[in-house]
């Protein structure tokens, strides 16, 4: 996933708002961590993300409780991954979502709740990355 161009684009290179100058003309409101969540998981394509990548990227104290809220939330179901921890003991789940039509619920409820967080262009990026569902 570190090799995905728009992961490392949207993500990487995303301040997500945290410094906030005061000095800028334009009010600038933090991007909250549920979304910051939803849009990592958006980003990661078929491939997912684990986690702990969830952890480590958003600072948050559980990776598993945002996938299963999108999955409450838009009715969709994530597919799940079972990957082995580095040091060999035990091991994450991966999550990923699994079609073009769940990715774009995923973003629609992310734009509802930070409007002009992604251009138009990262849309159709991101959507890019995802099949149609298969019936």
């Amino acid at each position: 996933m570190k090799n995905n161009p728009l992961y490392r684009q949207i993500v990487e290179g995303y301040t997500w708002n945290n410094y906030i100058s005061y000095d800028s003309p334009i009010p600038q409101k933090s991007v909250a961590k549920k979304y910051r969540a939803y849009l990592l998981i958006a980003c990661s394509g078929i491939y997912g993300i684990t986690e702990n990548e969830i952890l480590r990227t958003c600072s948050l104290s559980s990776g598993r409780n945002y996938a299963t809220d999108i999955e409450r939330e838009l009715k969709i179901t994530l597919h799940r991954y079972k990957d082995s921890n580095p040091d060999g003991i035990g091991s994450h789940f991966r999550y990923a979502l699994t079609s073009k039509e769940d990715t774009e619920k995923v973003l629609h409820l992310i734009n509802k709740n930070n409007p002009k967080l992604l251009t138009d262009n990262q849309l159709a990026d991101i959507l890019e990355l995802y099949p149609l569902k298969v019936a």
